[in-house]
């Protein structure tokens, strides 16, 4: 790759002579390469700009890429950045360049050194310039203009092209080639302005150029007659994101200004306001040319604002008053043009506006004027752009092969999207957060047009004419005009099918119209859409099912519908078409045809004609009842029983679509809607996503400016100059410690709390360490310990310069015998690792299987709690299950007060924890725990005014409840309890012998509270029940705002904002929401993320933006209150799901942000140590990280140490050969199943049944769904009921590797299913996902030859095959065995498995002598 590159360079940079000796051609050098040599170059460099990164000069090196990249990035660093380096500056029209190199000094030294180095060698602007010479070439002959080369030479470039491919220039594969060069060379320089490093030399020449204003001023842009084709709207959607692209703003902070000189009371503005800025900045220097040479034309323009001259349609109708020389002179003057007798070269040729224009095929002066619009014009911001972008899809995105590509993209194929691609780094945080918002509407998409497609099939629309009249509408448009159907009878739709997820719209019976729209309010002030539309949806239940009835009836609040319009007039009948390549046809020679949910010409297919999606906002029943009221969840008497089989919901549409809509196609389309679309909860939050999304780009303290610190933005987006900027011993770190409140020195000391089981552990902890702890040397201290009970720990490292040895100082307090606390004996690393989560900053950290990184969450959590009681921790998980485990290992602590505990969303009812109340953790639940609790407090505090005589039983109410309120119990304390505590305090300070007499019980004013008390009692142990009454009064002090507030929601609202100080929620609904919790003051210090590598780049964002900012008074120039972030996964297992390939591969969405802060050279820390699984199965994985080990007790435990019952080896790979004729199969489209393996697998389960081991210790896992499926589907006829001595017995879980990623078990029996491909397995993540999930056995049922055989496997393949291809079994075994692992197992006892077969036999045979044993 670096030869082939250096070539290229060097190719552009030799005579002519030289490249004919060389057999190039000797003509123009813009077609030196032929055009199909030309796009396999760019494909290259494509591939090449993508797959590594080009680093500024850091301080530190990026010592953390994955290994497959470091080498490559080092050798090809240098040629990819000189090709889009300051020699593109040779190929900016001089004047231009000039002006450039004197605003910026650093461009001109490093362009003067460049100039110095070539030495007077001719000079050569490489090879981009040409690549966009020949693009418009292409874009020119297509267009059916004439090229600039066919001015030159005769159509010389026609001729090559022809030549090249052997056909006239009218033949299909003429264009085909062109057209495949356009869209890479457009896909090539979309990457170049996106990446940071690229776009400082790419953009401005591109703008000196003009190539955004050509590529929009050409025929085959502005041809009508094409615009069904797909390789036109292809280039037409690249061109539009090419002038996106262009205009985006670029938001670097500079690398060397600190936090405060930043973002502090200087009040620098953000990209948008510079933005602005350059757009005032040109419109003045318009304004004063004009003034200056041609006033009396110009004079509207010279004294019209800024934003009238930067508005392009007033400006357009300005300039078509002035004369053609006045508009050149005021290009020529603004060096948009140069003259056209001047001598600079551009690519080869005079660059002249005529020249251009007509090969174009347009006029100079529109030409002229394009130029001048476009660089006058201004920008619509970020925040503008989103709030225009609908977030429902409609039918014409869903079924946009560019936009909405099919699932089973190739990326093999090279074909180029429209899509945005997310890089390792970002212009700013709008090009971050606009790339994210396309993607996820995109991909949330593609998810909804595969439920339409079912629902529709599933409804069967047919066509019934009957007179049926289409009915009215006396709904007045948005923009005046009445839109009344036509009364006339037509034809109708009818569906004689039934769907799950849809209903028909609208009465029968009761002749109700589907939809009707109810509400439309005007626009706010600046914007253009209407605030909000709200419509009525009926919903007719009679001919439902009762169980599909009570589903629909389940429609709450802020669930999303999806409207649609089957015209079953508009059906064709035609079948879906066959598929392309050699996936045409099954094995039985049957034709094999596009899936249905693939299928772009699905609409015609089935009359769709339109698509709308809407947001519900009550439901009713017939009565008028409100059925979605969220107060009815919490009514004792439950929800009402609903009136009728009729639902009216409310819904609200997209203002944006709506406005579309009324201009383009009237409101009657909202009229034709005849069929309704649900989604499952999870996936149909997308709307909540976007709107937080869309949310962050608007100005104000809850902006993403503002809510993220200064110090982190600059590292997550990947500008910032030092990756480890935001780490806790970096120098921006330090300062804003020393100015942030609450939050602590990287020198100070840390309270550890109970990570330490003892001193010897502490020792082991610092390893090279000095170490004292209370001022004693460690050998004293263990000494001394051995004494006494276990100790806490704060620990301060002092890391001196000139030191030998890093001095670790200790200090020691009681550990509280009332809680279990941490019993886990953590590594050096993991030690290392939970320094830095309580130390400010950014803390990634890369738990490889088994390695306890939920472990170091939870005691960052613990000690997080314990050491800043002011502050509050946010826990973010991608799963509810993994939350869940968090959760539960928090509480099973018992140090943690259950009443600080909080867990949002939808998992939260199924939390179950080791807490012996086991209390509700949401918040309605969290609320009836402190009413609870409030009332057992008061019935102490009535028990003790009782024993003092302040109150008698007479005063209690009429069920004994007490008669105290929070309030009362208040006054209580402090005019009674607290003035005796006060007295014993003074009296118990006389004492002659102190705290060891046994005298204080005749001093002790609460002998009646405590009845058990003894007659003598020491003063410590009355000071600790001083202490215990305290208490009561204070906890009740922070009941007392739950008393005053009476609403459900205030409460919860009060719980959530002021008490909790652990709040733990999804990833996912952290974005739903965002903000309510914004709008509610919500807000917190400190965020830990677990699972990181498994969420979307913009899922571990989100979290982070829970809180508005701070005011601009803010001393620590962070604007945020968050302190501390944590991220806490594994890039090396799967990343995020991404259901469409084409994301995934193309655009790269499947990118998450753990690992792409990994890739940037964050530092990052790696445990090393692993205690789930055998040595032996480690090490089919450990190969993956840096210097994975083993905890000693993966050695030492008697499990570990026993051998598999039954099994002669703990992991095996066994070889399946086809079952009965046949191997992989695919009963529909990528639905792939393996009937030998399957049986196979669940022959082997059924057989460790019946030695003894437990079923619910072994898992059956597969890299399929369909293969799944086929598992449990032979599972039910084996082990189903009635079906012999395995009844009823069912494995721990049968599951595809993906879903089961954070989860383990003792047995694992995997199949991997395919036999004619790898698939994707291929993705070695997958890999090591699949085979680190065991503890005891693996067992991998496969096609051996061909796995074994593929490159990126063979790592772990190498060590399956050192064993034999059959199943090895050992006779007369029952578990648990007595045979140790690595004991040798006589022949005798051997059993070897020739296939599935016999091994069924065997089973079968084990069953009878069960079935014998037991009669």
């Amino acid at each position: 790759f670096a030869t082939l590159l250096r070539f290229l360079l060097k190719y552009q940079e030799m005579n002519c002579s030289q490249k004919e000796e060389m057999g190039g051609h000797n003509n123009n050098d813009n077609n030196s390469f032929s055009i199909a040599i030309r796009t396999e170059a760019i494909k290259f460099l494509i591939a090449s700009y993508s797959s590594m990164e080009l680093r500024c000069k850091m301080s530190t090196p990026s010592s953390s890429l994955s290994k497959s990249n470091t080498a490559a990035t080092v050798v090809l660093e240098g040629p990819l950045a000189d090709l889009v380096g300051v020699r593109l500056w040779d190929a900016v029209p001089r004047r231009k360049r000039l002006l450039e190199m004197k605003r910026d000094g650093l461009l001109r030294k490093r362009f003067g050194l460049f100039d110095a180095k070539r030495k007077g060698a001719v000079k050569n602007t490489g090879f981009l310039p040409s690549v966009v010479t020949v693009l418009l070439d292409c874009i020119a002959i297509l267009g059916n203009g004439r090229s600039k080369a066919a001015e030159d030479d005769d159509d010389a470039m026609e001729k090559d092209v022809n030549n090249e491919v052997g056909t006239s220039q009218s033949s299909d594969g003429h264009r085909i080639m062109l057209r495949g060069y356009i869209s890479k060379a457009l896909e090539l320089l979309l990457d170049l302005l996106s990446y940071p490093q690229t776009r400082t030399h790419v953009a401005p020449y591109l703008s000196s150029r003009h190539l955004v204003v050509q590529l929009a001023s050409s025929k085959l842009y502005r041809d009508s007659s094409q615009k069904k084709q797909g390789s036109f709207v292809l280039f037409r959607q690249q061109v539009d994101m090419l002038l996106d692209s262009e205009r985006m703003e670029v938001g670097i902070i500079p690398s060397n200004s600190t936090a405060t000189e930043r973002d502090g009371n200087n009040n620098t503005p953000t990209y948008n306001d510079m933005a602005v800025q350059r757009v005032h900045q040109r419109a003045h220097t318009l304004q004063k040319i004009l003034h200056r040479h041609h006033q009396r034309e110009t004079s509207e323009v010279v004294f019209a604002g800024v934003g009238r001259v930067s508005d392009s349609k007033w400006l357009r109708g300005q300039i078509d008053k002035w004369d053609e020389g006045t508009l050149y002179d005021v290009c020529y003057r603004l060096r948009l043009v140069d003259d056209d007798g001047g001598d600079d070269e551009i690519d080869g040729g005079n660059w002249t506006v005529a020249s251009c224009a007509k090969r174009l095929g347009c006029t100079p002066r529109a030409l002229l004027t394009s130029i001048l619009l476009y660089h006058q014009s201004s920008r619509n911001s970020d925040a503008a752009v989103l709030a225009a972008a609908p977030l429902y899809p409609t039918e014409l995105l869903l079924w946009d092969s560019h936009s909405v590509p099919p699932g089973r993209y190739q990326s093999t194929t090279n074909q180029s999207l429209s899509l945005p691609k997310l890089n390792t780094k970002f212009l700013s945080a709008g090009d971050y957060l606009l790339r994210n918002f396309r993607l996820f509407r995109l991909e949330s998409a593609y998810e909804i047009r595969g439920d339409v497609v079912d629902v529709v099939k599933r409804m069967r629309p047919a066509l019934k004419s009957d007179g049926y009249a289409k009915g009215n509408s006396a709904m007045v448009d948005y923009y005046g005009t009445n839109d009344q159907l036509d009364d006339e009878d037509g034809d109708r739709t009818e569906f004689h099918g039934w769907a799950r997820m849809g209903i028909e719209l609208g009465s029968k019976k009761r002749d109700k119209p589907g939809v009707r729209l109810i509400r439309v309010d005007p626009p706010r002030l600046g914007e253009r859409v209407p605030s909000r539309v709200i419509a009525e949806v009926v919903l007719d239940l009679h001919h439902c099912a009762t169980s599909l009835a009570k589903e629909w009836g389940e429609i709450g609040e802020f669930d999303n519908l999806f409207l649609v319009c089957v015209d079953a007039t508009a059906m064709s009948g035609a079948p879906a078409p066959l598929m392309e390549g050699g996936g045409g046809r099954y094995e039985g020679d049957e034709e094999r045809r596009v899936p249905d949910e693939e299928d772009c010409s699905f609409p015609e297919r089935y009359g769709i004609r339109a698509v709308r999606g809407c947001m519900v906002l009550e439901v009713r029943d017939e009565a008028g009842v409100v059925l979605s009221d969220p107060a009815l969840a919490y009514d004792a008497s439950g929800r009402p029983e609903p009136k009728g089989k009729l639902r009216y919901l409310r819904v609200a549409l997209d203002p944006a679509q709506f406005a579309a809509d009324a201009m383009a196609l009237g409101t009657d389309v909202y009229d034709t809607f005849n069929l309704a679309v649900r989604r499952h909860g999870r996936e149909n939050n997308f709307r909540a996503v976007l709107e937080t999304l869309r949310g962050l780009m608007t100005g104000g303290a809850d902006s993403v400016y503002r809510s993220v610190p200064s110090w982190l933005m600059p590292v997550l987006l990947g500008y910032g100059g030092d990756p480890s900027a935001a780490s806790y011993g970096s120098s921006v770190m330090r300062a804003f410690a020393s100015k942030a409140m609450g939050v602590t020195s990287p020198d100070a000391a840390l309270d550890y709390g109970d990570t330490f089981l003892d001193v010897g552990h502490l020792e082991d902890s610092f390893p090279g360490c000095e170490l004292t702890v209370d001022g004693q040397g460690t050998d004293k201290a263990k000494t001394t310990e051995g004494s006494s009970d276990r100790r806490k720990y704060r620990v301060k490292v002092v890391d001196e310069q000139g030191q030998e040895k890093t001095k670790v100082e200790a200090t020691s307090y009681p550990f509280p015998p009332s809680y279990h606390g941490n019993d886990i004996r953590f590594t050096p690393v993991q030690v290392n690792a939970i320094r830095s989560g309580l130390s400010p900053g950014l803390t990634t950290i890369i738990g490889p299987p088994g390695t306890g990184k939920t472990d170091v969450a939870v005691q960052i959590i613990a000690n997080l709690y314990h050491s800043f009681p002011t502050q509050r921790t946010v826990i973010v998980t991608h799963s509810n299950a993994a939350l869940n485990d968090i959760f539960d290992k928090v509480m099973a602590r018992g140090d943690v007060d259950e009443r600080y505990m909080l867990r949002l969303g939808s998992g939260e009812r199924n939390l179950t924890t080791t807490s012996t109340t086991s209390h509700d953790f949401t918040k309605t639940g969290r609320v009836a725990h402190i009413l609870s609790r409030r009332g057992d407090l008061l019935e102490k505090v009535q028990t003790l005014s009782e024993a003092l005589g302040v109150s008698g039983k007479s005063e209690r109410g009429a069920d004994g409840a007490p008669s105290y309120t929070c309030e009362t119990a208040e006054y209580f304390y402090f005019h009674h309890v607290k003035k005796l505590m006060d007295a014993f305090v003074a009296a118990a300070a006389v004492t002659d012998d102190g705290r060891s007499q046994k005298n204080a019980i005749g001093i002790f004013p609460f002998k009646k509270y405590f009845p058990k008390l003894d007659d003598a009692i020491s003063l410590d142990e009355a000071m600790g029940k001083i202490q215990e009454i305290k208490s009561i009064f204070e906890e009740l002090a922070e009941y007392r705002p739950v008393e005053l507030l009476r609403s459900q929601r205030q409460r919860t609202d009060y719980l959530l904002t002021k008490q909790a100080r652990v709040v733990a929620m999804t990833c996912t609904h952290a974005a739903i929401a965002r903000s309510y919790l914004v709008g509610l003051g919500f807000h917190y210090d400190n965020v830990l993320v677990e699972e990181a590598g498994q969420m979307l780049d913009v899922e571990t964002f989100v979290p982070l933006l829970l809180q508005r900012g701070e005011s601009d008074d803010d001393t620590s120039g962070a604007h945020s209150r968050l302190k501390r972030v944590v991220l806490i996964g594994d890039h090396n297992q799967l990343p995020p799901v991404v259901k469409n390939r084409a994301f995934s591969t193309y655009s790269r969405y499947d990118q998450s942000m753990f690992a792409r802060l990994v890739r940037l050279g964050v530092p990052s820390i790696e445990l090393n140590k692993q205690g789930r699984a055998r040595p032996d199965i480690a090490r089919l994985y450990s190969w993956r990280y840096d210097d994975l080990g083993d905890l000693d007790h993966v050695t030492t435990m008697e499990k570990f140490k026993r051998a598999n019952t039954g099994l002669a080896r703990t992991f095996q790979l066994i070889n399946v050969e086809d079952f009965e004729g046949r191997g992989e199969s695919t009963p529909t489209a990528y639905f792939y199943q393996n009937v030998g393996e399957a049986e196979y697998a669940v022959a082997l389960f059924q057989y460790m049944v019946l030695l003894g081991y437990p079923p619910k210790n072994i898992s059956i896992l597969t890299t399929y769904n369909g293969q799944k499926d086929l598992i449990l589907d032979i599972l039910s006829q084996r082990c189903g009921e009635g079906t012999g001595p395995l009844a009823g017995v069912e494995p721990g879980a049968v599951s595809t590797v993906d879903q089961y990623q954070g989860q383990q078990n003792d047995y694992i029996i995997l199949s991997l299913v395919r036999t004619k491909a790898v698939g994707h397995l291929r993705d070695v993540r997958r890999l090591i996902v699949a085979v680190s999930r065991a503890r005891l056995g693996l067992y991998v049922f496969c096609r051996k030859d061909l796995f074994c055989n593929c490159h990126e496997l063979r790592r772990t393949m190498d060590q399956f095959s050192d064993g034999p291809s059959n199943l090895q079994l050992v006779k007369g075994e029952n578990f648990p065995t007595e045979r140790m692992v690595g004991q040798d197992v006589p022949p005798v006892d051997r059993h070897e498995v020739e296939d599935v077969t016999q091994l069924g036999d065997l089973v079968h045979s084990m069953q009878r002598e069960y079935v014998a044993d037991q009669e």
